[in-house]
């Protein structure tokens, strides 16, 4: 399978790639719906961060040193299980991140409209001008990646810095309050005992997956000064940072406010809000939103650049068209891929405003992506066992005990992803129709590997891929 090799320059330093790392990886959002759980959610994110972000970060760093490229799990699969399921999991990796992308930039201008006050929330009500703004944000975003990830860069330091501000804030108002008044939640008599229902469930699948992300260094490693060394450098730091942020993150919020006061979706800026509020300062509370909906624009923005990655490694590889595996000899840009990316996800945001018809197509659309999201992780997994298998390349970093501790941390992560997919699977008790929901949400998965199958086929009798790059590995 053909990589891409050729760059117009490295970028990005350490301090670069590690807070273009926090901003894609650290989603603060998910500390929502953990507080709404209560304290049983803390054991489970030790278990999520064990079981599932440690395997994770380790398969990430050996394999990302086994293969060379910026193909990242594309290219680990291609290479080892075959072009068609390397192709597969690039499709479903990529096309599962369209409709997150959608929802990220709803999440973005509600906190806008929030903070700017009633007159632009209720102006926000309108969907032309909710759309409007939408457009514009995704547009602005893709204009700076086309001037390559030397200027792109720095949306996603500024959004990494303020997701570290909005969690210094939760954090020092939690400190405080509880000092004041004592922690909204009773942490003693608490039960910590994982809930076993739909919720839990529901739960389980979030956690797991709010740690995904590290493995998505791999297609940023030849745009990094230092590269590989400074890829695991900037992977161990931020699997801490996860780590502490999201459980003291959820602590945080349940001791600014309950459990059933904890809105999975509004329940972050409530949290934020709130605690102001009851410090005396809720006139800052605009100003901290506004650093929230910046924390959430530099996560899109270096999820945006990383996905834009793929279209063009397959576009070398020659199952797109060829001016997607182009650069812009100047900025190093993926033109076509970023082109391609923000034309489909303007299409998605279009979709999400427009009549009743048209979006029950769009729910459908993101239907899709919910389990199919989980299936690159079993992909990484089984790619990482194969390799225990196979001598690694002269200087690549490997698992600390060699293969029989690869071995057990794969298993390990592979049955942790699989509990997380079937829980996916787990109807939720708000559905009106449960047994319909499941079968909408295997309907929809079919559809988008099918098309994923059917895009495969056709590209690969149009032209044969030109193998540029050797396996790493016999």
């Amino acid at each position: 399978m053909g990589l891409a090799t050729r760059m117009s320059g490295r970028s990005l330093r350490f301090w670069d790639l590690a807070l273009y790392a926090v901003a894609m990886n650290l989603a603060i959002r998910w500390i929502a719906p953990a507080a709404a759980a209560g304290p049983a959610s803390m054991p489970l994110w030790g278990l999520a961060m064990f079981g599932f972000m440690g395997p994770l970060v380790i398969a990430s760093a050996e394999l990302t040193g086994r293969f060379p490229g910026e193909g990242g799990i594309y290219a680990w699969t291609g290479q080892t299980l075959g072009p068609f399921i390397g192709f597969l999991c690039g499709w479903l990796y990529w096309t599962c991140n369209l409709p997150f992308f959608s929802g990220l930039i709803y999440f973005i201008v509600n906190v806008l409209g929030v903070a700017a006050g009633p007159r632009v929330q209720a102006a926000l009500a309108d969907p032309v001008i909710f759309l409007a703004v939408s457009l514009f944000l995704a547009s602005a975003v893709a204009a700076l990646h086309l001037m390559g990830l030397g200027v792109g860069k720095w949306l996603s330091s500024l959004g990494a810095a303020a997701s570290l501000g909005v969690l210094a804030i939760l954090i020092a108002a939690a400190v405080v309050l509880a000092s004041r008044h004592g922690p909204a939640t009773n942490f003693v008599k608490a039960s910590y005992a994982p809930p076993l229902d739909a919720n839990g469930a529901a739960l389980w699948a979030t956690m797991v997956f709010a740690f995904g992300g590290p493995e998505a260094l791999a297609f940023l490693r030849n745009d990094v000064k230092g590269g590989l060394p400074q890829i695991l450098r900037v992977l161990t730091l931020v699997g801490l940072t996860l780590a502490v942020a999201y459980i003291m993150g959820t602590g945080a919020m349940l001791t600014i406010m309950k459990p059933e006061e904890a809105s999975r979706l509004s329940g972050l800026p409530d949290a934020v809000s709130l605690s102001l509020t009851r410090l005396g300062l809720g006139v800052l509370a605009p100003a901290a939103l506004l650093l929230l909906a910046l924390a959430m624009l530099g996560s899109y923005s270096s999820w945006f650049g990383v996905a834009a990655r793929l279209p063009f490694v397959v576009g070398v590889d020659r199952y797109l068209p060829s001016a997607f595996g182009r650069r812009d000899p100047k900025t190093g840009a993926p033109v076509m891929a970023i082109i391609a990316q923000t034309v489909i996800l303007l299409a998605l945001v279009v979709l999400g405003q427009a009549g009743a018809s048209v979006k029950a197509a769009y729910d459908f659309l993101v239907s899709m992506s919910v389990l199919t999201y989980t299936l690159p992780f079993v992909f990484l997994f089984v790619v990482y066992l194969i390799v225990q298998t196979r001598p690694a390349p002269a200087g690549a970093w490997t698992t600390p005990g060699g293969a029989p501790v690869g071995r057990l941390i794969g298993v390990v992560g592979l049955i942790v992803t699989s509990s997380a997919i079937a829980c996916t699977l787990v109807p939720s008790p708000d559905a009106g129709d449960q047994l319909g929901a499941v079968v909408k949400l295997l309907v929809a998965s079919a559809v988008l590997i099918a098309m994923g199958v059917g895009v495969y086929t056709v590209a690969s009798r149009r032209a044969a891929p030109v193998v540029a790059t050797p396996p790493a590995s016999p």
